[in-house]
């Protein structure tokens, strides 16, 4: 299950950072919608400093395609060079929003549902009794379990030009150059107690454009599940991989023996942005690359979390 072990070491004394996309705006550099707290939750100044970004405007660099990607839908954004003037997230489900954090919505009615995969501003963050509320627009706050939040990890040492970064705790994936992010994305990675997407530093070694999936790999004599044409396969760490999943629509949970589920069209993107440094790790001249060393970094992290709600 493990590739490059030794690089476990190193990752033992990585200054670990994890930090928002890009700094919130607001006169003088100073966000006034950081100032929001459990005590004081609304905030004129915040909701004046919203009314300037009232929503993420990033490109989608991928457009579904029915034909080639089953029920999968997209969930890939081209992250700005100067970052984003709040940090990120995306809903996991359609979810009610709340009047201020740690209360129940005052009704549970249609017109306050959030449409799943909406891709919001975090523009505060509030910790109530162990769990995280996200406020979402002016005085509309939904809990962390049912957000996938955008964060950054410092780049590890002695990794440079692209690399991935896949997010554990969020289920989330980032592509960068150097220290550039440059595309997020949501990812479906092992569920807890039925498989494993171990921790560490690896690099790509294999890619297959389609292949065969039959599984788990400790029940291959009876298989649970076989999914033929898997698409863009990127493998990493032994048996595990980055590839498209076809087959459900539920990225930002868990849900994996230890692949790296990715919307098909998001995996497309990721296999040709890899095959962009192509003349470095040898080229796709069949299953194993040539260079593999060379190949890009996959960096599998667990962010911190305060009060770990997400439904597994």
């Amino acid at each position: 299950m493990r590739h490059l072990k030794f690089l476990s070491v190193l990752l033992a004394v990585i200054a670990f950072t994890v930090v928002g996309l890009g700094t919130a705006r607001a006169e003088g550099g100073t966000s006034a919608c950081s100032r929001i707290t459990l005590a004081a939750p609304h905030s004129e100044a915040c909701n004046a400093e919203i009314a300037t970004f009232p929503a993420p405007d990033l490109e989608r660099p991928v457009v579904f395609d029915s034909k080639l990607d089953g029920v999968s839908t997209p969930r890939s954004v081209l992250l700005p060079e100067n970052g984003t003037p709040y940090p990120i997230g995306w809903l996991l489900k359609a979810w009610y929003y709340s009047d201020a954090p740690g209360v129940e919505p005052p009704a549970y009615t249609p017109d306050r549902i959030v449409e799943k995969a909406a891709l919001v501003y975090l523009y505060a963050t509030v910790n109530v009794n162990g769990r995280d509320w996200h406020m979402i627009a002016p005085d509309r706050w939904i809990e962390g379990e049912h957000i996938a939040a955008l964060y950054f990890p410092e780049k590890p040492e002695n990794v440079s030009g692209q690399w991935i970064a896949l997010d554990l705790t969020e289920q989330t994936l980032i592509a960068y150059e150097d220290a550039q992010p440059i595309f997020a994305t949501l990812i479906s990675a092992a569920w807890e107690g039925y498989g494993v997407t171990q921790e560490g530093l690896f690099n790509i070694y294999a890619r297959a454009k389609h292949t065969t999936f039959r599984g788990p790999p400790w029940k291959l004599d009876n298989p649970d599940y076989v999914y033929k044409f898997v698409p863009h396969v990127q493998f990493f760490d032994g048996n595990i991989a980055l590839h498209g999943a076809y087959w459900h629509d539920w990225f930002g949970f868990p849900r994996s023996h230890g692949c790296v589920n990715i919307p098909v069209g998001d995996a497309r993107w990721l296999w040709e942005w890899v095959a962009q440094s192509a003349d470095k790790w040898g080229g796709d001249t069949g299953y194993w690359l040539p260079k593999p060393e060379a190949a890009p970094f996959v960096y599998v992290y667990s962010s911190p979390r305060t009060g770990d709600t997400r439904l597994r």
